[in-house]
């Protein structure tokens, strides 16, 4: 703010500028960037998807809350991630010590496992069979920040093109000792049917519909495992991925730092939060063999 005092002496017929003082007060606060502009959810988006493509690898911890029936269960978890896909996971609780590694194109596309406790025997299972599934609404196959990305861009680019839903970008304060921004979002219930084909499972379906297989059984009450479908069954498909929606992106790094989501009834449905992650560790083939000596295959 400025302040300017003129003082002017009129004669006749002529005006005469005899003095100028100047005066300003102290310096304003230096505004940054981030703090002049709240991004729109598709510059979040778009930022989190070019951040995570130049991720080689990761490494860190996940919390995740999983609905089933009417319990929400919570896990914790260690991780390590690298491209091309390679998965390592070790739980901390429940479940303590049991391991977990998959890498695509090996192993016969199974997941190679053991469970931590008495006894423990080490062994390789479908990702998407029901042992592998247990406790879970992901497969080991989808794991990762991608799919995070994925399933909520997704679905917020979907409300968005189609005219509905109510979405805010608001600045998230802090979580994790990051400085966030936090998308919130809204979506009406709705969606389709479809028939289920000879010989398709919710897994099938899933694929074809582009909706995640365990968001179609939650919302299909008679269906307990993916492949309880029957041919000619009519199977319901929600259009979205829940009724409410939580996406918190870290200003530092773009990425995400917690996605949850919540049914059209307000119950948690999922949420997943990432408190420490190391970004582009330098991760070995070491880090995802079960023959490591640090691990307890």
């Amino acid at each position: 703010m400025r302040k300017t005092l003129y003082i002017i002496v009129t004669f006749t017929g002529l005006c005469l500028l005899q003095g100028f003082v100047f005066a300003q007060d102290a310096a304003a606060p230096v505004v940054t960037e981030t703090e002049k502009k709240t991004p729109t959810v598709e510059e979040l988006l778009s930022g989190a998807e070019k951040a995570i493509a130049k991720v080689k690898d990761y490494k860190g911890t996940m919390i995740k809350y999983e609905r089933f029936g009417k319990d929400v269960e919570k896990a914790v978890m260690k991780f390590k991630f690298s491209r091309p896909f390679k998965v390592y996971i070790k739980f901390i609780r429940p479940h303590e010590g049991r391991e977990a590694i998959y890498k695509a194109g090996w192993n016969d596309g199974e997941v190679r496992t053991h469970k931590g406790d008495f006894p423990d025997i080490t062994l390789s299972l479908d990702p998407l069979g029901g042992t592998a599934m247990d406790e879970n609404h992901h497969p080991i196959t989808h794991f990762g920040l991608e799919n995070t990305i994925k399933i909520s861009g997704g679905n917020l680019r979907k409300a968005i093109k189609r005219g509905e839903g109510e979405f805010k970008v608001v600045d998230g304060g802090k979580m994790f000792r990051q400085a966030v921004w936090k998308i919130e979002a809204r979506f009406p219930k709705g969606g389709y049917f479809t028939i289920a084909k000879d010989d398709e499972t919710l897994w099938d379906i899933s694929k074809r519909t582009g909706q995640d297989c365990y968001m179609i059984m939650y919302n299909n009450k008679d269906y307990d495992e993916p492949d309880d479908v029957d041919e000619g069954d009519k199977v319901f498909i929600p259009r979205y991925y829940g009724g409410r929606a939580e996406f918190v992106i870290s200003k530092e790094t773009n990425l995400p730092v917690k996605a949850s989501t919540w049914d059209w009834a307000g119950r948690l449905y999922e949420s997943y939060e990432y408190p420490k992650l190391i970004l582009n560790p330098g991760l070995t083939s070491q880090d995802f063999n079960p023959d490591n000596k640090a691990y307890d295959f």
